[in-house]
């Protein structure tokens, strides 16, 4: 199961997503996953004021193509959050803006399999002056997901 939720302080919106998975983690679900979490990795790494909001989106693109589901990410990286759920910057392929430091920006990479389902992490990034701070910390590694 994939959730996409968020909340709201102060006015101000946040977005994660996560799958939970009941019974027993598939190979071809730990294989899909672990792609996904290196690719959303790759991209939070390279997170930093000046990167290019295109080059952050092709950091995980890259990963996800070099395992063989290139065509399976149809979506952009990520998206702005602040005062509304989705707003400006969008870190997608033809976008060629700087990030700056104060940006808030979603970094969600995403795998879908026609019949039979996807993979999607989402983690709320701020670029600081040096570089970045991941804001939420739910957990995600694919043991945390079992429930039941």
């Amino acid at each position: 199961m994939l959730i996409d939720w968020g909340a709201q302080v102060d006015l101000y919106a946040s977005d994660l997503t996560r799958i939970f998975v009941t019974g027993k983690i598939s190979p071809k679900l730990e294989r899909i996953y672990g792609v996904v979490s290196k690719a959303q990795l790759q991209a939070i790494r390279a997170i930093k004021p000046g990167a290019l909001m295109s080059e952050i989106d092709a950091a995980a693109r890259e990963v996800i193509a070099k395992a063989g589901f290139g065509p399976r990410f149809g979506h952009g990286l990520g998206h702005g959050i602040g005062l509304d759920i989705h707003e400006a910057p969008r870190l997608a392929v033809k976008q060629n803006q700087p990030l700056k430091a104060g940006m808030v920006v979603t970094v969600e990479p995403g795998i879908y399999l026609p019949g039979w389902g996807g993979v999607r992490i989402e983690d709320d990034v701020l670029v600081t002056r040096t570089g970045h701070e991941v804001l939420s910390d739910a957990p995600k590694d694919l043991s945390d997901c079992v429930v039941g």
